[in-house]
């Protein structure tokens, strides 16, 4: 074992430091929700989005399934896609600016994996790197100006997810490296899973002391494989953080 990398285990924190990576700090995540995106989710919302925008009385037999939903769901909820609704979040007071990718996968008929894709807090949308291969040092990237409001989490879609046949058919990413304008920050660690993974970072970034944009960029070390193609996909990286509200 390599001096800097003895790991010591806090679950869902830090567990030790990556050597080669400057010492960065390796981060778990903690696990969140799966997204249903299957038509039967996407029709019960398109039900439930028709009632509260009815300019009508729910009908008695309405009533008892409508009032389960909106208790689940609020007047908020945006659909099975959208990651944030239309409630205030850390995003009413920022965020990135400007994304970008190292590579891009071609479009697909009417599939787009652009980079933007792993930015538009939708479950239904994903970035796909674009080399031979599967895309080890390839990478996304997230510049902030220097007056959007500090964060401290990275959130992380891994894969995919539209359907487990496709999650499961393209790679996933095992590991990847946070760098901030260049320097390695942390190591994630991903779980091979369709849910929602969140990393707690180690301290607030953003607003740097030198006044100039931040610059969060995020690159393949390592994978899990796909069942059929070497594709890497993420579909979505988004943040939260404080200094709002």
């Amino acid at each position: 074992m390599n001096k800097g990398s003895v790991c010591f285990l806090l679950a869902g924190g830090i567990i030790g430091t990556a050597a080669g990576q400057g010492h960065a700090p390796v981060l778990r995540p903690q696990l969140g929700g799966t997204p249903d995106l299957s038509a039967e989710a996407h029709r019960l919302h398109a039900w439930y989005d028709s009632l509260l925008t009815a300019k009508r009385d729910i009908a008695p037999s309405e009533q008892a399934p409508f009032d389960r939903l909106f208790y689940a769901w609020g007047e908020t909820y945006m659909g099975p896609c959208a990651i944030i609704g239309m409630e205030c979040s850390w995003y009413c007071g920022g965020g990135p600016d400007t994304v970008w990718a190292s590579s891009t996968l071609k479009p697909v008929g009417s599939h787009r994996y652009d980079a933007l894709q792993a930015h538009d807090l939708d479950h239904c949308h994903a970035w796909a790197e674009g080399v031979p291969g599967p895309g080890i040092g390839e990478s996304l990237t997230y510049r902030f100006t220097n007056d959007s409001p500090r964060l401290h989490t990275v959130n992380i879609s891994n894969g995919l997810v539209t359907n487990e046949p496709a999650w499961r058919a393209n790679n996933r990413v095992k590991r990847l490296r946070m760098d901030e304008n260049g320097v390695p920050v942390a190591v994630l660690l991903l779980e091979d899973t369709m849910a929602d993974q969140t990393f707690t970072l180690p301290r607030l970034f953003g607003q740097r002391v030198d006044h100039q944009p931040m610059r969060l960029s995020f690159t393949i070390l390592d994978v899990y494989r796909g069942e059929r193609y070497d594709d890497t996909v993420i579909t979505e990286v988004w943040f939260d953080g404080t200094d709002v509200h």
